[in-house]
């Protein structure tokens, strides 16, 4: 298992900064978000000489892409905004192709029509289940044609908000293409942050979902959910490690939900984490 970052996290635009910035921070792999480069996460399409960047700028600073995100909202309870980005997720899917990066990251989708990451009352209907399923098929038959996996993410706030049901929806679609995000901050309740309450939550997470991850997030967790770096909060890092250990997972931990100001004290706790785990 090796340490990597949103790379939205550096505040710095453009394909070139973007990425010295990462290396300054002593990080050498990041989830990819085509925004950096101007053209938006899910663009019509990708200039031949923008993949040239991406390319050309990772492997002399040594930054491995991990992944690259392709969220958008899977269970929009309007149609047409569902089909907009199925339209444009080939290309998303042909430019990972193009990078040698093996993840797409995708979120179940809310019934809220202004945020796919906030909560509605609708998103634990028959329909809404239905048409995130789906959408994620179609997704996973898109990225098994390119030759990668689409991965979505458990999120408290989204269609597929527990382990749980993302074995569920694995289950439903049966797709070799389709896996999951496994981010511990996404999947407890922080009404009670005890670790005698999350790791029993995490532990039987990462026994659901198992060889089905194919990424991991490391997001720190308080009550209200604010911004704060790995080690600030109340998660149980050494249960999330040693799970993730126990379950033979050795890709990529990546950071985010931090400012980048907290860059550094976040690494710095992680790796020693890491560390005492290996």
């Amino acid at each position: 298992m090796h340490l990597g970052i949103f790379a939205k996290t550096f505040q710095e635009s453009g394909v070139e900064a973007n990425m010295q910035a990462v290396a300054n921070a002593g990080i050498t792999a990041v989830q990819y978000n085509l925004s950096i480069t101007g053209l938006g996460t899910l663009p019509e399409s990708v200039p031949q000489e923008v993949i040239e960047q991406i390319n050309s700028s990772a492997q002399q600073h040594g930054v491995q892409l991990a992944a690259i995100s392709g969220t958008f909202n899977t269970a929009h309870p309007d149609e047409s905004v569902r089909e907009e980005g199925l339209r444009r997720f080939p290309e998303l899917a042909r430019v990972a192709a193009a990078l040698g990066i093996p993840v797409i990251t995708l979120c179940s989708g809310s019934r809220d029509p202004q945020d796919m990451w906030k909560f509605h009352e609708d998103n634990h209907t028959a329909q809404a289940w239905a048409d995130s399923r789906d959408s994620l098929t179609r997704l996973a038959q898109i990225a098994e044609k390119a030759g990668i996996v689409v991965a979505v993410e458990p999120e408290h706030t989204n269609v597929v908000s527990t382990a749980d049901l993302a074995r569920r929806m694995l289950d439903e679609i049966g797709s070799p293409a389709l896996k999951i995000v496994f981010d511990a901050a996404n999947i407890v309740d922080t009404a009670d942050l005890s670790t005698e309450t999350t790791v029993p939550v995490i532990d039987h997470a990462l026994e659901v979902l198992g060889n089905d991850i194919a990424l991991a997030h490391a997001k720190e967790l308080v009550p209200g959910r604010a911004a704060v770096p790995p080690g600030a909060g109340q998660l149980p890092w050494h249960a999330i490690l040693a799970g993730l250990a126990r379950i033979g997972y050795d890709g990529t931990l990546v950071m985010h939900g931090l400012d980048e100001q907290d860059v550094a004290s976040g690494t710095s706790y992680l790796r020693d984490q890491m560390h005492k785990e290996s």
